[in-house]
C-alpha cells in the first residue's frame, strides 16, 4: 500500500471520526419545558403576559404539540424579557459558546405575529449576580425569524460573552429570553420546545420553586403543574446599553 494512499485513507478515517463526534455532541441536550407536563425551569419574571397552557395555534410537522406558550411582549420596556430560573446547572456549556468548528445550537418553536428577520435572543446568566447586565450575563445567543404567522425552528448562534462577564459556566442557573431587544414592540410570541445544554440535575426542585414563588409571588408563571418525577461568529449584537434584566 503506497504513503499517498496510507495518508489519504487515514484522512477519510479522521473525517469520519469527527463527524461521529459532532454528531455525538450534538444530540447531548435538554428539552427544558415542552408544555405538556415535562418542565424543567420556573419562569420566574416576565414583563409582559406569559400562558403556559395554551392551544398550539396552528399545529403543523414542524410543532405537532397540543399545548405550548403564548408571551405579548411588553412594548413599553425595550429589553422586556422572560427569565426562566433552572433547579440545576447547565453542562457543556462551553461547546455553545464558541466560534470554533460547528458548535451545537440552542434551539426553539416559534410562531408569531411579527415580521419576518424579528431578533430573538438567549442568555444564559446567574441569578446571584441580580441580574446585572453584563456582569452577571455568562453568554448571548441569537436568531432571526424567517416566517410570520407560522410555525418555524429556530437555531441560535452563539453571539459573544459580553466584556464585563463575571459569570463562569458553573455559575448559569438561569435562562433569558428576549423578543425583540432595544424595540418598543407589542408582538405575540407562542414557543415551544426550547432546547439546549444539558442540564446537570433531570429533575424538578419543588423547594426552588416554593422559594422562588415567596420571593416574588407576582412574578412568578403557576398556570402549569409542575412534574414531581425525574423524567451560536458573532451575529450582530445590539449595542445600546440594556438596563437590569
Amino acid at each position: 500500500m503506497s504513503y499517498l494512499f496510507q495518508k489519504y485513507i487515514g484522512k477519510i478515517y479522521l473525517l469520519l471520526l469527527c463527524i461521529i463526534v459532532n454528531n455525538f455532541l450534538h444530540s447531548q441536550s435538554s428539552v427544558y419545558d415542552n408544555f405538556q407536563g415535562e418542565k424543567w425551569v420556573y419562569y420566574v419574571e416576565r414583563g409582559g403576559v406569559l400562558d403556559s397552557v395554551i392551544e398550539n395555534p396552528s399545529p403543523s410537522s414542524v410543532n405537532k404539540s397540543t399545548k405550548c406558550a403564548l408571551y405579548v411582549r411588553n412594548g413599553s420596556r425595550k429589553f422586556d424579557n422572560i427569565k426562566m430560573a433552572l433547579s440545576g446547572g447547565l453542562s457543556d456549556i462551553d461547546s455553545y459558546a464558541t466560534y470554533l468548528g460547528i458548535p451545537p445550537h440552542f434551539k426553539l418553536k416559534i410562531y408569531t405575529t411579527a415580521p419576518a428577520g424579528t431578533l430573538v435572543e438567549v442568555l444564559l446568566t446567574s441569578r446571584k449576580g441580580n441580574n446585572d447586565y453584563p456582569a452577571g450575563t455568562h453568554s448571548q445567543y441569537q436568531a432571526y425569524t424567517k416566517k410570520s404567522n407560522e410555525w418555524d425552528e429556530l437555531e441560535f448562534s452563539f453571539s459573544q460573552i459580553p466584556q464585563g462577564s463575571e459569570t463562569s459556566a458553573a455559575q448559569v442557573d438561569q435562562i433569558v429570553l428576549l423578543f425583540n431587544p432595544n424595540s418598543s414592540t407589542s408582538d405575540t410570541y407562542y414557543f415551544d420546545d426550547l432546547t439546549g445544554p444539558p442540564l446537570n440535575n433531570l429533575s424538578v426542585d419543588i423547594n426552588l420553586g416554593t422559594s422562588l414563588r415567596q420571593q416574588a409571588p407576582s412574578a412568578v408563571e403557576t398556570t402549569q403543574p409542575e412534574v414531581t418525577a425525574s423524567p451560536t461568529k458573532n451575529a450582530a449584537t445590539k449595542k445600546a446599553k440594556k438596563p437590569k434584566k
